[in-house]
């Protein structure tokens, strides 16, 4: 099993499609969140009774509890060192995230392209993982069907407002997922 350090967005991205995190657990990762993510994640967006999206309190005690997530703390002068340098280019979470991921050799899963940049830099050398790439890798393991796929990619769209960059080849895949294939199934 491989260590994994989710950004806020990510998080709030897979928490938003799923209605939870419990899926996590299909794919062969120990997860953890920086202090930073944990405290920016407190909203996500769900459907009201009427159907119209609404802010909803999120909630990740239950999830460190269970031991699904662990929350990381930049811990020596190496970690801090990065976090300070990391901040310079990227936001609070993605520059924690970023610096623990480097220290430790954990995946980074992040969707956030200067993030990704920087991690894929010589001198910093961080296997990155997406939103899109998580989602399929799950739906190979879980067998999940395709109609259940488009309802969270549908739901990750609205309710977290993401789609992959234009391009990459998560792209690409995001769509086909969006096609109905209610005929094939």
């Amino acid at each position: 099993m491989s260590d994994g350090i989710i950004d806020c967005c990510s998080l709030l991205n897979l928490y938003t499609g799923w209605g939870n995190l419990e899926e996590l657990r299909v794919l062969p990762y120990s997860w953890s969140i920086c202090e930073s993510v944990a405290r920016e994640s407190e909203f996500t967006r769900e459907y009201g009774p009427d159907g119209i999206p609404i802010e909803v309190a999120l909630d990740l005690r239950a999830l460190f509890d269970s031991g699904l997530l662990r929350v990381a703390r930049p811990e020596n002068d190496a970690e801090m060192a990065d976090y300070v340098s990391f901040a310079t280019e990227i936001d609070d979470g993605e520059t924690q995230a970023l610096a623990i991921a480097k220290n430790r050799r954990y995946a980074l899963l992040t969707d956030d392209r200067k993030a990704t940049r920087i991690a894929n830099r010589p001198d910093v050398g961080v296997p990155t993982i997406t939103t899109a790439t998580v989602l399929r890798e799950w739906q190979e393991r879980s067998g999940a069907r395709k109609t259940d796929v488009r309802k969270i990619v549908e739901r990750i769209q609205e309710l977290a407002r993401f789609i992959p960059r234009r391009g990459s080849p998560e792209q690409a895949w995001w769509v086909e997922q969006l096609l109905d294939h209610t005929k094939t199934e």
